[in-house]
């Protein structure tokens, strides 16, 4: 009911919502075309009757839209949108100041023509009522078109997300299989049974590896005084008896320690040329088994949010394939608009 002396003066579309709108599987142009019947009576069914006490209100057309219109019962008619239209600008300037500068009110009737929504549209004369019919009927097909578009979108969106997600799993397939391959091929040369057993290697091998670097840099300066001494003692040698005594005595001494030095110094570089290998392998079989890992916890998230785009995909085609009355070109009830006086003089 209109409740202010202001919402009296206000254009009063009174809508009637009814039973819950039957899907619909066609997607072709519906008919937009409407025939005006005018009457110089008033409706026998008692809910057809104008709703309005405003002065302003000569007639109003009653229409059945096919859908259900809950829609703006909630968020209200979007009068600037119906002002926009061609058939909006026609409309004389009182019709529409009294449209710009008063909010639309909507009372519910009840059940009329099943699964269509029950509309009355008020102005001062037939012509521009008939003109609100078509500007409110132009705005509900940009309304319709506009919901069909978003979920054609949505509907791009998540095959798009479905190719990235294919292509990113097929990469990452791919590179786990050649992992697996060379992880296949250094098990046949590593004695591991676990990644853990391979860890532990490599930390004892460093500690190992530490050591003989430690030992080999000793052997080399052991080597080097060696030279050092030998080159110093020959330089003090003079005359023919102090040359057979070095040789005799002193070069042998030295040169068996250097001997001896070198033999250990191939040993201790040998030692360690063969735990670099052995850690190299250890590290190999570490570092693959370890991408392989990762990647396996890069997939698992990857292939359910997969299955997510692909459920969300096939709810939105099926959205899409059989969409609501509400999606679809707005469908006046055998394309008829009736236009009745909102009162009539008794003789």
């Amino acid at each position: 009911m209109i409740k202010s002396r202001k919402l009296q003066l206000a254009m009063v579309l009174v809508l009637a919502f009814i039973c819950a709108p039957v899907l619909s599987a066609e997607l072709n142009k519906a008919e937009t075309e409407i025939k005006f019947e005018i009457r110089n009576d008033l409706p026998p069914v008692r809910h057809l009757q104008p709703r309005t006490s405003s002065p302003n209100d000569h007639y109003y057309a009653v229409l059945f839209v096919r859908g259900d219109w809950d829609i703006y019962r909630r968020d209200g008619i979007p009068i600037e949108a119906m002002l926009e239209t061609s058939a909006g600008q026609s409309m004389s300037q009182l019709q529409r100041d009294i449209i710009s500068n008063q909010s639309i009110r909507f009372m519910d009737n009840g059940s009329t023509i099943s699964n269509y929504t029950y509309f009355q549209l008020f102005g001062i004369g037939q012509d521009d009522v008939q003109k609100m019919v078509n500007a409110f009927v132009e705005v509900l097909a940009n309304f319709t078109n506009k919901e069909m578009q978003h979920f054609l979108k949505e509907q791009q969106k998540y095959q798009e997300l479905i190719v990235e997600a294919n292509k990113r799993i097929a990469e990452k397939e791919t590179e786990q299989k050649d992992l697996n391959k060379r992880l296949k091929d250094v098990k046949k040369k590593v004695h591991y049974l676990s990644v853990e057993e391979a860890r532990k290697s490599i930390e004892e091998l460093n500690k190992t590896l530490d050591e003989l670097n430690i030992e080999i840099a000793g052997m080399q300066r052991k080597l080097f005084a060696i030279r050092e001494e030998h080159d110093n003692t020959k330089k003090n040698v003079h005359g023919v008896e102090q040359q057979k005594i070095y040789r005799s005595t002193i070069w042998p001494r030295l040169e068996q320690m250097r001997i001896d030095q070198i033999i250990e110094l191939k040993v201790a570089e040998e030692k360690k040329r063969t735990a670099v290998k052995i850690r190299t392998e250890a590290e190999e079989f570490y570092n693959l088994h370890q991408q392989s890992l990762e990647i396996s916890k890069f997939l698992e998230p990857l292939r359910k949010r997969l299955s997510n785009y692909r459920g969300s995909l096939d709810s939105v085609e099926k959205i899409i394939q059989n969409p609501v009355p509400e999606m679809l070109p707005p469908k006046v009830f055998r394309n008829k608009v009736t236009i009745y006086p909102v009162r009539v003089e008794e003789d």
